[in-house]
């Protein structure tokens, strides 16, 4: 639902960097259902259906169609902005099979104020959706922000029309923080936009930090 950017150009302390080079090698974070990984040009035939599929478009920022051709591009300029610490693009695939069947992002990050915001989140089909998989993501990306890129607060923002989404962030631990009155047009009606955060000792102090493979 963000449609506004910004760009940070801050020094990071050299800690930091060798976090983010590990993210670039591992590749992929495991959760309870899922792990999140770097995308891949192959993964483009699996979003595609998903990314013209009104359904769920309508609930991301714009709920135009892509091409194949868009995709493509949108997957090299993610993993070059990935590289580049701007922004981290992630898949979703389920353990079990190894099977694509969401988007994940951290983006807009300050490495001064240690915040970053969720930019993208979408899980492409109805078999997966309310069975845990979603709620696994958020609960992984946010693990990465606070405990791997030692981020202090994260934050989002979701239509008021997206009932289920606030009460799936409410669930993992987000708050409530502010309102943007009339800011999202949908379906020809104008909706407030919800902005919702979390602090690091709020994730630690429900679920810790997560085990990671080779951790030391």
């Amino acid at each position: 639902m963000k449609d506004v950017k910004y760009c940070y150009l801050q020094v990071r302390p050299q800690s930091t960097l060798d976090r983010v080079v590990s993210i670039q090698e591992n590749n992929m974070f495991d959760g309870e259902y899922i792990r999140l990984r770097r995308l891949q040009e192959d993964d483009i035939p699996v979003i595609l259906p998903a990314w013209n599929d009104y359904g769920l478009r309508q609930y991301l920022a714009s709920p135009l169609p892509s091409t194949r051709n868009d995709l493509a591009k949108f997957i090299e300029s993610t993993n070059d902005a990935f590289e580049k610490r701007k922004r981290f693009v992630f898949g979703i695939e389920t353990l079990e099979s190894g099977e694509l069947i969401g988007l994940i992002s951290l983006e807009d990050v300050s490495w001064i104020s240690r915040h970053g915001f969720v930019g993208m989140f979408a899980i492409f089909n109805d078999e997966y959706r309310g069975k845990g998989y979603g709620r696994d993501a958020m609960i992984v990306l946010l693990d990465i922000a606070f405990s791997v890129l030692d981020l202090h607060n994260v934050s989002l923002w979701v239509g008021d029309f997206n009932d289920h989404a606030i009460a799936l962030y409410t669930k993992i631990g987000f708050s409530r923080c502010g309102t943007l009155r009339e800011m999202a047009f949908r379906n020809g009606k104008r909706y407030d936009v919800v902005i919702m955060d979390i602090l690091k000792p709020e994730f630690a102090g429900k679920y810790g930090t997560l085990p990671k493979k080779g951790a030391v």
